[in-house]
Formats: C-alpha cells, structure tokens, sequence
C-alpha cells in the first residue's frame, strides 16, 4: 500500500519534498509554510498538494516535518531573498560568459537562513563548473550549489500554456515525469505530424501521447496493418489497405481497377496476407532432421 504524503515546493530548490501525511494536518494546499528538509535544516515551502500516494516511496523524507505555518516575518525575510536571486543570477550569467561554459542559467535560489544558494541551469552537454563554484562563492560569500536539469524539468518549473491552450500537465497536476518514446507516436499513426506538433514547450515529445497509448495498443489488434492483403465481404474482392483509422475502426482499401474505398473493419472477411510490423523477420520454415555421420574409419 502506498504511502500517503504531503508535497512541498521548496523555495530553496525548487524542488518537492514528500512527507508522511498526518490525519491530524491542518495544512491545505497553498499553505506557506516552514519544515525541515533532507538536511534536517528550517526550509520555506508551499504545499502542492496532501494526502495523495507517494510518487516514489525510497524519497520519502520520514525524518522531516512541518514546523509551523510561514508567519509574516517568515514571509519578509523569503521576500527579501528575491531581489538577491535576481542579482545573482546576474552575476552568475557574467561567470559563466567570462568562463565560456556553455550553459544556459535560469533560476536562483536562497535557503530560508540566507547561507546557501542554488543555481539551476540546462545544457546539451556535461559541464565542469568546478572554477565558477569557486569564483561565485568567493564572490557572493555564499556556499554554492549547481544543479543541471533537463528541458522537461525546466518547462515543469517555469510552467506555461501547452499547444491546447491549457496550462501544461507537468506544472499543474502531473507528479513524475514518465519517459515518452517514438513507439508511443507509432502505435497512434501520428508519424506524419512532424516533430512541431508532436513537441511540448520543453521541445520534446508531448507527455500527453502516453495518456491514450494503452487504449490505441488495444484497439490496434483488431486493425490489420497498412500493407496487408485482404478479403472484403461486399463486394467480395481483394484489395490492399493504404490508410488505417484506429478509433473508428476503419480502413481505406485500394482495389485494383477501382478507386480507394473507406470500409469498416467489421467489413474484412480476412486477412489474406498480414504486413510484418518494423525490423520482424519473416518465419522460417522447419528444418528436416539431419542423419548423424557416419562415423570416420582410418585407413
């Protein structure tokens, strides 16, 4: 059984801690508030949401807790870090520029105690930012953390509108990021509607191609595959299927000596010969049992 917790955004790392949901909480989503972190240090947060099952139950900080609820002292002193970010995200760009890393820095984060502070940034490649700790610490007079993350990551916490004009699944109520692959674009025949439309704001494959993936992979068992040769019941001909329309369940059949025609596929009489999917290889025939050897008789 999955264990229930509460999320909580840190505003030092931006990310979300998950912590045993009490029954007793009196924490709501929205709630300000200030807990204790992986590092058993005061941390600010906001509570993304309670009482749901853990995403991954081996990060689940059992040791922390929520202290109490942010006051508006605890507010003022979260306040004044935002314009120290932006100066140091600042800074940090100049760094980097001077350092020529290739690196693109986006966010900056104080912890509640003003000692620590975190950079995030993206970039195609690993990068050795050992020289720009060292010079942003000496600086800034802060202990310095560099975290990478991907575009996924990056999109899920600056948030937006997706391509269907809603604010994006990954920032709103989407908890981990599953992995999307070209097979999932396959299974739902959109290869044909180019990368553009197939890309969610992070640039890559939208999250929500999983979300019909499963209901396509059956629907799919019922539809012979573009290429197959098949039988019709009216008119009983032959013909080859060029177009496939997996939600209605129909296929468009090219007949020799007529034009296309849109048929359901309750209408197949047979599959008379089946198009093998991608890379499967033709079957093989059995092989007849050879006679042993005979065996060798010297001379």
């Amino acid at each position: 059984m999955a264990t229930k917790v509460i999320g909580i955004e840190s505003g030092y790392s931006a990310s979300v801690a998950e912590i045993p949901f009490n029954e007793g909480s009196i924490f709501v989503v929205g709630d300000e508030v200030i807990f204790k972190d992986a590092e058993d240090k005061e941390e600010y947060g906001v509570v993304k949401y309670s009482n749901r099952d853990a995403l991954e139950e081996d990060k689940i900080l059992f040791t922390s807790k929520i202290l109490r609820k942010a006051t508006a002292n605890d507010i003022q002193k979260v306040d004044s870090h935002i314009e120290l970010s932006r100066a140091a995200i600042k800074k940090c760009k100049e760094v980097v520029e001077k350092l020529g890393l290739m690196m693109n820095v986006f966010r900056a984060g104080y912890s509640f105690d003003g000692n620590r502070l975190q950079f995030m940034f993206t970039s195609d490649d690993r990068v050795d930012f050992r020289d720009l700790v060292k010079e942003l610490a000496k600086t800034l007079q802060k202990q310095i953390n560099l975290r990478q993350i991907g575009p996924r990551d990056r999109a899920k916490m600056i948030g937006g509108y997706g391509k269907c004009g809603r604010p994006l699944c990954c920032s709103t109520w989407l908890g981990k990021l599953e992995s999307i692959n070209m097979e999932m674009v396959r299974m739902q025949a959109l290869e044909s509607k180019g990368s553009s439309k197939l890309s969610g704001a992070c640039g890559k494959l939208l999250c929500c191609l999983k979300y019909e993936v499963e209901a396509y992979r059956d629907l799919r068992k019922t539809v012979p595959r573009i290429g197959s040769l098949v039988k019709l019941k009216k008119p009983a001909v032959e013909g080859t299927i060029i177009a496939v329309d997996i939600l209605n369940q129909k296929v468009k059949v090219l007949i020799v000596g007529s034009e296309p025609q849109v048929v359901s596929v309750a209408d197949i009489e047979k599959v008379l010969k089946e198009k093998r999917a991608y890379g499967e290889r033709e079957p093989r025939e059995p092989r007849e049992p050879r006679e042993p050897a005979a065996p060798a008789v010297a001379s």
